[in-house]
């Protein structure tokens, strides 16, 4: 059976740092642990801006900014199209200090554009970020 579904990221980006978090994929393997960008599906009927809102309000427990969309992605997944569209966000200077992980997480970091690629091993990620200013 073939589907569409529509993915949002959240780079959420200050000055020149961008946040990741470090997500739980599976305790079976030895590093259970993923680094992306804020990551959601679209749900039914729901608008792609308010995804990206309602995601970073779930993962981070503080209110989120949309500055501009960057970019749109399409992959295949075996039958599966997969949809994105990937955000600049920004949360307030004085949220951060409230930043409170969802249970899938485990922790979050800061880091420069060059940094990226030492922490997300996604090579769909990687790609669509060639050439974007971000």
């Amino acid at each position: 059976m073939q589907s569409t579904f529509l993915r949002v990221k959240g780079i959420i980006k200050k000055d020149d740092r961008y946040l990741l978090l470090k997500r739980w994929v599976d305790d079976r393997i030895p590093d259970p642990f993923v680094w992306e960008f804020i990551d959601a599906e679209v749900n039914h009927g729901e608008a792609p801006d308010d995804t990206v809102l309602r995601a970073i309000n779930e993962q981070l427990s503080v209110e989120g900014k949309i500055d501009k969309i960057e970019y749109t992605w399409s992959n295949m997944l075996g039958d599966t199209h997969c949809v994105g569209i990937a955000y600049i966000c920004s949360i307030a200077e004085a949220d951060e200090a409230n930043i409170v992980l969802s249970e899938e997480f485990g922790e979050w970091i800061w880091v420069t554009r060059e940094e990226i690629p030492e922490y997300i091993e996604n090579q769909y990620v990687l790609k669509d970020l060639e050439g974007k200013a971000l």
